[in-house]
């Protein structure tokens, strides 16, 4: 038995941009260690697997090298791409059952939309020395996004954004169960709303390329803050990546173009 393979940059248009996620297309999902191994091989910061359900509706999981996630927005980007371009969903709408709940996809054109539910980000307190180990630049804000388990850090410019280096040797072994990951985040300049950067040493990820997930609290952080309920945003990693956002209510709908460098099938045995 073979089962279909694609590489797939996400929130991106072409090579060398956005953030890459191996989608694989399964009848059945094997046992959660070949999962997470098959994962490990591949080694990009998300593999994606996607098993059709009875109506059209498709079950998705997620695992990085190490771990599985409750919720990956780049993941679902280039698993929509796939099942839209293998024409194996039936129309411009996709429904997939998750740990997160529900997430919609839709076909906008050349981009797809994805409706993701709302992570409200409220007020925390970490210890200072996880503080300075992501920049000697003290934030005006500490906040915690409860449903995706993440610590943010909001900053007074997008310069410490941008020239932050933080140290992953000594993040890596600071342990906590309150976060798996850190937003990095300050206002934008010109056209955007804001910038954000996003690591996850605990999960294998030093840097994130683009994190769509980080959008669900991100953007409506920023849409509070600046009044308004539809934003750009960018990721400044190295590959880049940009988001245009619409909050309404509880959910967050998030925008991006998707580019399919490889497919191909995977033997068994793994």
């Amino acid at each position: 038995m073979s089962y279909p393979v694609y590489f797939i940059n996400a929130f991106a248009e072409g090579y060398y941009q956005g953030n890459t996620a191996a989608v694989v297309i399964v009848d059945e999902f094997p046992e959660q260690s070949k999962l997470q191994a098959l994962a490990k091989e591949f080694n990009f910061s998300e593999t994606v697997f996607v098993k059709g359900i009875a109506g059209g509706r498709f079950h998705i999981r997620w695992f990085t090298p190490e771990v599985e996630v409750a919720l990956c927005g780049h993941g679902t980007l280039a698993a929509a791409k796939a099942l839209f371009a293998a024409n194996i969903a039936s129309n411009d709408r996709i429904s997939f059952d998750s740990l997160s709940g529900e997430l919609i996809a839709r076909k906008r054109d050349e981009l797809i939309e994805l409706d993701f539910p709302v992570d409200t980000p409220v007020a925390f307190e970490v210890e200072s020395a996880v503080v300075d180990l992501v920049s000697p630049n003290q934030p005006v804000e500490i906040l915690y996004a409860a449903k995706t388990n993440n610590l943010i850090l909001v900053y007074a410019s997008p310069e410490q954004v941008l020239t932050m280096q933080p140290d992953f040797a000594k993040l890596t072994a600071y342990k906590s169960n309150k976060f798996f990951g850190v937003a990095v985040t300050a206002a934008g300049t010109n056209e955007l709303d804001y910038i954000c950067r996003y690591f996850a040493p605990w999960e294998g990820i030093n840097e994130d390329p683009v994190t769509g997930s980080a959008q669900t609290f991100l953007a409506p952080y920023w849409g509070k803050r600046l009044g308004k309920n539809e934003l750009e945003g960018f990721q400044a990693s190295q590959r880049g990546g940009r988001f245009h956002l619409e909050v309404k209510g509880t959910r967050v709908l998030i925008s991006g173009k998707a580019f399919i460098y490889l497919k191909g099938e995977i033997a068994d045995g793994w």
